[in-house]
This record gives C-alpha cells, structure tokens and sequence, in this order.
C-alpha cells in the first residue's frame, strides 16, 4: 500500500504516505519528526482526521497504533485510494483526490456562500478567494485555520482531503439510503462531540409498531 495523505501533530501538518494499514495501527513514512508523547491524527479517505498514536520509530517510518479500531469500510476506502494512486496518472492531493483549490471551491459551494460572501466571513478579498480556489495562491497558516473554521473541517483536512464532507445533510436529500444517513450522522456527531466516529454507534429498534427509535 501506498496512501498519500497528512498527518497533524502540536498543531502542524505533515506531507506523509501510509504504507501499511489495519484496523488497529499503521505504519507512515514521513519527513517530519512526529512525537512519542503528542497525539497524532491521520486523514483517512471515509473518515478525514483520525486519532492515533506514535508507539515507535526508526529513521522516517513510525509505527502507529489507533485508540480505536477503524471500520472494514475505512480500510476498503483506503486500499481502494492507494490501488487508484499506484495505477499513475495525474497526481494525487490529498484522499479524496482534489487540489487545495479544488477543495475550498467544493466546501464554500456545499455551504451555500457565494465568492463574496464567503470571503467577507473569512476577512480577505473576493479576488484573494479567487486566486486560492484557482491554485494560483495558497494561503498562509493563520489564514487556513480562519478557513478550515469556515468550511467546517479541521485544517488538515483542509490540506489533505475532506471526504464526505460535501455530502446533504439526511433531511436534505430524500434519495440518501439509510447507510449514507447513517454515515452522515455519525461523522456529524462524532466531529461535534470531539470524538472518533468509530466511537459512535447509532441503534434502531425495528422491533416496536410505528415509529423505529435510534
């Protein structure tokens, strides 16, 4: 496996390539020098940011474990990215496959904000906008955090993928199935409480006449 993506330590983000994934841990290379002691989290393609730990390290590979495991739908995500990244092309930027660009455009859209709008909520002309969404100009850090606040996603995500994050809200889309409801609301949850997904567990009781309970 090879999966570009980003890893987040004290507040930074880093270039790195997953080489190695399971449910419980990871094996990353990256140039970066990552902490024992800090928290790490990794942008993953279903997922975006998740939660791990550095539990050792030998010249630019560290070993990684997650403080919870990832789902089979994750790790068919990711080697699914990888098989897409080994096959060539044009290059890769991020999980879900967009430029920095591309990215911002996709998540003001989603919010509903036109151009000017949005670049008023983030302090900066609507030509600034322009020439980020257009790749000509990347944004500086304190800038980026203003955006990633905006668009609802953590900064590395910004970076490095935000998958399913320009996906309606359940109520939006009547056509949605009940797993993409589902995938929605814990996302949505889990990003609200501060948490994993993989810590959220949403039940329905199809056993009681009328309404089913969650």
């Amino acid at each position: 496996m090879r999966l570009n993506t980003g890893v987040g330590q004290a507040g930074r983000a880093f270039d790195a390539e997953v080489l190695n994934l399971s449910r419980n841990g990871m094996l990353v290379r990256t140039g970066a020098e990552l902490s024992l002691d800090d928290p790490l989290e990794v942008v993953l393609p279903q997922s975006g940011a998740v939660r791990a730990k550095v539990v050792w390290f030998a010249d630019e590979l560290y070993g990684c474990s997650f403080p919870e495991p990832i789902s089979e739908e994750e790790m068919q995500a990711a080697n699914d990215v990888a098989s897409i990244e080994d096959g060539g092309g044009a290059a890769r930027f991020g999980v879900d496959h967009e430029t920095l660009g591309q990215r911002i455009k996709r998540l003001r859209v989603a919010s509903g904000n036109s151009m000017r709008a949005f670049a008023e909520l983030v302090g900066v002309s609507k030509p600034t906008l322009w020439k980020w969404e257009g790749d000509q100009v990347r944004p500086r850090h304190e800038t980026m955090q203003r955006l990633a606040s905006q668009l609802g996603v953590t900064e590395l995500e910004l970076v490095y993928g935000a998958p399913g994050r320009s996906n309606p809200a359940p109520n939006e889309d009547t056509n949605a199935s009940l797993a993409d409801i589902v995938r929605a609301c814990r996302q949505r949850i889990a990003k609200a409480a501060g948490v994993d997904t993989a810590c959220v567990e949403i039940n329905i009781d199809w056993d009681r006449d009328g309404d089913a309970t969650t």
